[in-house]
């Protein structure tokens, strides 16, 4: 899909969702009784005067192009019979970097002085025309620059919604509209799209999943949703798959996958008990203790690497001073620095190395519990049952190819006698018909050859008889000159 099929499929995608949602809350969350959604030629003005600017004088274009759609929405509310009351105007429309798209290069996200062109066209209008609030979308999304314009327009209220890659929105707006219920219209997305994203998410990061986990506020940045909406969504997820899990560490929760999944929905009360009675807990239990363990200790490796970093660009950060220095008191102090930088760094490696090989203990560990127990939920045959069941199938193989021998050998012809003569003489005829055309076709190439042959004979001369060179004229025997008189 192209740059330009991509913006269109954005903005039919925006504009749908956000008709649906207006229909949808009008009668509960929305202060208003009814909409009215009308379409608007800010959309299609917009993209004519970028292509007259960029001396693109091509009326098809237009048609072909992104953002051409505009549209106003008036909410109502019913007052006092017969008044009613429009509650608020909502324009909406979808900005698209069109000097990209003509030009075939990479969007960029829309920056300041777009969103700021699209709002000075709302000034010209009259006060009773004007929106209240403007909902403008990028399927790029916007510059920093252009979504802090959010908390500083004052009227309208502006809102920007950019896409992204994930499928999720980046919503921006002001603070007083985030706390009213008008703040709904634009929550396109319900928990069961976060799970989906999160679940996306998860999947191109299964490496850090399986090894150290992925703590909930790195979640939340890719998510670009607060940490109590992701919390809610990690929640719902490890409820469906049994291989996820949490771990608490450093007051952080990380989200974290087991080899080996619980089995039942009742393994907590189970656990409890068996708990309660001192009993030796199952090989799925023993394996999740051991992975929160494995992931704690990942994460504590994970600071000694940055120490380790840390460390190694002081050193050599020191090495290129010590190397620059002009005088030896200099070198002395960046010596002496050095030392206790090397110091720090020797013992960071050894915390390091405790901390690797305590994982690979415990991770041999849970991988010999897991093949174990993954051996032992499958029920497969004993070697006795295999033998025979081996014997019985080679007994019945061996019957059924002597039948099917015995059955091609006794098999009876269905054709009689006076069929295969009627056969025979057809053949015959076959063979009499072929003999004739061949022999019309040799007829005419005979006598083209010896046509041929004839104009060949005519054209060449007899033999023996060679015609004589015309006579070569004698030197000096020029005619005789006439007399000058």
């Amino acid at each position: 899909m192209d740059e330009r099929s991509r913006h269109r499929l954005f903005e039919d995608q925006f504009h749908r969702q956000l008709q649906a949602r207006a229909t949808r809350l009008i009668h509960g969350a929305l202060p208003a009784d009814r909409v009215v959604v009308e379409a608007m030629p800010d959309g299609t003005d917009t993209v004519r005067a970028t292509l007259n600017r960029l001396e693109r004088f091509d009326r098809d274009l237009v048609d072909r192009l992104p953002g051409t759609r505009a549209v106003q929405m008036r909410f109502w509310r019913r007052s006092p019979w017969p008044f009613t009351r429009v509650m608020a105007r909502v324009r909406a429309q979808v900005l698209v970097p069109l000097e990209a798209l003509l030009a075939d290069q990479p969007p960029e996200p829309i920056g300041r002085e777009q969103v700021l062109d699209a709002l000075a066209r709302y000034e010209l209008l009259p006060q009773r025309e004007r929106p209240t609030g403007v909902i403008l979308a990028s399927a790029t999304g916007f510059t920093p620059e252009a979504r802090a314009l959010t908390g500083e327009h004052g009227a309208p209220s502006l809102i920007l919604m950019g896409g992204r890659p994930d499928g999720g929105w980046d919503v921006d707006m002001p603070a007083a509209v985030r706390s009213g219920p008008w703040a709904r219209l634009v929550e396109f997305e319900d928990q069961g799209d976060r799970v989906r994203r999160l679940l996306y998410h998860l999947d191109q990061n299964a490496a850090m999943l399986d090894s150290r986990g992925i703590s909930l506020p790195e979640l939340a940045e890719k998510l670009g949703l607060s940490e109590a909406q992701t919390e809610a969504a990690v929640r719902q997820v490890c409820r469906t798959d049994a291989r996820l899990m949490t771990v608490v560490h450093d007051g952080k929760v990380h989200v974290c996958r087991s080899p080996l999944g619980v089995t039942s929905s009742t393994m907590s009360i189970w656990s409890r008990i068996r708990k309660l009675l001192r009993l030796k807990p199952t090989t799925a239990e023993r394996v999740r203790t051991l992975t929160a363990q494995r992931v704690a200790l990942e994460q504590e490796r994970l600071e000694i690497d940055r120490r380790i970093e840390t460390l190694e660009g002081e050193e050599r950060n020191a090495l290129q001073q010590g190397a620059a220095a002009g005088s030896d008191a200099e070198r002395k102090q960046i010596a002496g620095r050095l030392v206790r930088v090397r110091r720090d760094l020797r013992r960071a490696r050894a915390q390091a190395q405790v901390f690797t090989q305590q994982i690979d203990i415990v991770g041999t560990h849970v991988h010999n519990l897991t093949l174990a127990e993954q051996g032992r939920r499958v029920d497969l045959p004993k070697a006795e049952d295999l033998t025979a069941e081996a014997a019985a199938a080679e007994l019945v193989v061996s019957e059924l190819a002597a039948n099917a021998d015995l059955a091609a050998s006794i098999e009876v012809g269905a054709q009689t006698p006076l069929q295969e003569e009627e056969e025979a003489a057809i053949m015959a005829e076959f063979v009499q018909v072929a003999e004739a055309s061949a022999s019309q076709r040799a007829t005419p190439a005979a006598a083209e050859r010896s046509g041929a042959g004839e104009a060949e004979r005519t054209a060449r001369p007899e033999s023996g008889r060679v015609s004589a060179p015309p006579p070569v004229p004698e030197k000096g025997r020029d005619s005789a000159r006439p007399e000058t008189g």
